[in-house]
């Protein structure tokens, strides 16, 4: 049967905002506490955006075709950028001087995306918000002064926080990882870790708690209630194939899609490490994991128990909930075991183990040997390679080599200095890979030795690739 696209609309609209709702309603009223501000130290307010800035920043947005609630989108505002100079910077220097921001920038469109699984379980989708081009630009000038305000004191962000922070990256956050677990398994046999994984995160904030906690970055009165109209009276419609819902309101949470959004979160739970000290804890926006090291797998789980209660009593206090069928352990050996059972409990319930795990874009296996992370990046180079070898006689060289980067090198890069330690004859079909597609590059038969090609055009081998990664790596560590 035939749905009405506006019904359809509308139940998805309900849908996300009382899937939300369920979640905000199990927790007590919270408790604030708020700090007055120290003038001893760097105080956080706006400072006005000139049209220089502005000019930037828009030339920084990334081109879009994607209408908002008032039918612009970013290619619109780039195309007509000398035009609407001026009136920007004046609306964003009117909005931080009267500490208002306009409903108008408040309204998001929110595109439901199926995740996985059943297309016809509306649980199955994912919302993702198309947020007012012009706010963008009030976002980023204001994410530009947070960081800075951050960087000037390294010890208001937590430092194993690494989600959305200058001179931070997954790349950095997984080998520091690895590293320490490797580390760990120099002194004892067994590493136990607890990935986390928060239900909604993002959607359940709640601004009274945020705006508390924001006192103690030494934020200023004038740029708390800024922030306190920027999250509230929000408004959302859901648009499918240009069919729109009713608005509704958001009443908790921090805008999907944003760009303040995401840091403001990382301010959010910057204080939840401090909850449980004897054991590791490292984060990643909303990704964390905690993790220890044991004499046996189950002193490990009983460490990792005993440190989940007060994880989990803060993530309430702070209307966060854990998502106890997603959050997983794993039991990081020198040699495989064949684990059934956790041991590790979270209110009486036990925790699935597992023997692989995807962590920030790179899946760990509890050998850290990758074996899996390498067979997954071979099977998606391998088809973007059959790709490149149908479309290569048609397109220019320039052509070939943005699909080279793009679409084959990024996948082989990405995280290299985390997983390209493992075994010689692990690694042995991606290096076959890089050969194979510098040989569809130059369009060069297979049987042609690619050494011929790498002194020619003056590429790099393989071992030289990832040893060019490593430097790369450590310039950025010595630079800070």
């Amino acid at each position: 049967m035939e749905i009405n696209p506006t019904v359809l609309t509308n139940e998805f609209n309900h849908f996300f905002i009382n899937s939300v709702k369920e979640i905000t309603e199990m927790f007590q009223e919270p408790t604030l506490t708020a700090r007055p501000i120290d003038p001893a130290e760097p105080v956080f307010s706006l400072k006005e955006i000139t049209e220089l800035d502005v000019a930037k920043i828009i030339g920084s947005l990334k081109n879009s075709k994607a209408k908002d609630v008032h039918g612009l989108d970013t290619n619109i505002i780039k195309l007509c950028k000398e035009s609407l100079l001026l009136p920007i910077t004046h609306m964003v220097n009117l909005s931080f001087k009267q500490k208002y921001v306009p409903l108008s920038w408040k309204m998001a469109t929110v595109t439901p995306i199926l995740k996985s699984g059943d297309s016809s379980n509306i649980g199955n989708y994912r919302p993702i918000s198309i947020l007012p081009v012009v706010s963008k630009v009030a976002e980023k000038w204001v994410t530009k002064l947070i960081n800075e305000h951050l960087n000037k004191d390294h010890s208001l962000l937590h430092p194993m926080q690494f989600g959305f922070r200058e001179h931070h990256s997954t790349e950095f956050a997984n080998c520091l990882f690895i590293e320490k677990i490797k580390h760990m398994l120099d002194s004892n046999p067994c590493v136990g870790a607890v990935f986390l994984d928060l239900k909604k995160a993002l959607d359940t904030v709640n601004h009274e708690i945020l705006l508390s906690k924001l006192t103690y970055f030494n934020f200023s009165m004038d740029a708390i209630q800024w922030i306190k109209s920027y999250l509230e009276f929000r408004k959302q419609c859901v648009c499918i194939n240009g069919v729109k819902s009713t608005l509704l309101d958001v009443p908790v949470g921090l805008p999907q899609g944003s760009i303040l959004g995401p840091l403001l979160f990382s301010m959010y739970i910057n204080d939840l490490p401090n909850t449980c000290g004897n054991v590791e804890f490292q984060m990643y926006a909303d990704d964390a994991v905690i993790f220890t090291s044991a004499k046996n797998i189950q002193e490990a789980a009983s460490i990792l128990t005993s440190a989940l209660v007060p994880v989990n009593e803060w993530l309430s206090k702070s209307c966060l909930l854990l998502n106890t069928t997603k959050t997983v352990c794993m039991m990081f050996t020198k040699q495989p075991l064949d684990i059934k059972h956790s041991g590790i409990f979270l209110e009486g319930q036990e925790l699935e183990i597992v023997s692989k795990f995807k962590y920030l874009g790179v899946t760990l296996d509890s050998t850290l040997s990758f074996k899996s992370h390498i067979k997954k990046i071979s099977n998606t180079v391998k088809f973007n390679l059959n790709n490149f070898k149908q479309i290569r006689p048609f397109i220019t060289l320039g052509a070939a080599r943005m699909f080279l980067h793009s679409m084959i090198l990024s996948h082989i890069e990405y995280c290299i200095t985390c997983w390209s330690l493992a075994g010689v004859n692990t690694s042995k079909t991606i290096e076959s890979l890089y050969k194979k597609s510098l040989k569809v590059l130059y369009r060069k038969p297979m049987s042609f030795h690619v050494c011929n090609i790498l002194k020619k055009y003056k590429l790099l081998s393989f071992e030289n690739f990832k040893n060019f990664k490593f430097a790369c790596l450590m310039y950025k560590v010595l630079h800070g």
